[in-house]
């Protein structure tokens, strides 16, 4: 998962590289808001559709509309098949937007009031729920209270970590993806 700025970087393209030469079980993820940070993905290169970066790999790639929650899901199901078929990696763009800047140094006056507003009408959230309300999947009230049954997980889950100890060092090969039958890995 990595944001727009960084498909600019040598390691992004070792990576694909290396993930479709040994046909990994890898999904890569760019969330291109168009914004690399507070620069317009315009203004940093002549190749904007950022998924055709890993077509160069011969890693089937695609652009998705992630302000759509359906289509995402979509994408991400296919992609997700082929790398458990042993198939390999996939590529996703993930066309989005980002209401705030990047940090909370950033005013985002890069972009116009007009801009913002255009796409919060498309706001994948609101867009979800006006779509299981109007399916009678959840009443509003239902949907109200999984969204604070969220909140007090999220809660939790942050005084949960804050209070738990640093990983020790044996555990920092843990839940990582080996392929143990390439010659070059050793354990």
């Amino acid at each position: 998962y990595l944001g727009d700025g960084a498909v600019r970087i040598g390691a992004f393209h070792e990576a694909v590289n290396m993930s479709m030469f040994l046909k990994l079980p890898v999904i890569f993820i760019i969330e291109n808001n168009g914004y690399a940070m507070g620069t317009s993905v315009d203004r940093t290169s002549n190749v904007t559709e950022l998924y055709k970066m890993g077509l160069a790999y011969d890693i089937p790639s695609q652009p998705v509309d992630a302000m759509n929650v359906i289509k995402v899901h979509r994408a991400i199901s296919k992609a997700a098949n082929r790398a458990r078929n042993g198939k390999g990696p996939s590529l996703l763009e993930f066309r989005t937007y980002r209401y705030k800047g990047h940090s909370m140094s950033d005013p985002a006056t890069y972009r116009s009031k007009k801009e913002l507003e255009s796409y919060k009408d498309r706001d994948p959230i609101e867009q979800i729920k006006k779509m299981i309300i109007l399916k009678k999947i959840l009443s509003l009230d239902e949907i109200n209270i999984i969204d604070q049954k969220i909140k007090d997980q999220v809660k939790k889950s942050v005084e949960f970590s804050e209070k738990s100890s640093y990983p020790g060092s044996e555990d920092v090969y843990s839940d990582i993806y080996v392929q143990k039958d390439y010659p070059f890995i050793r354990e």
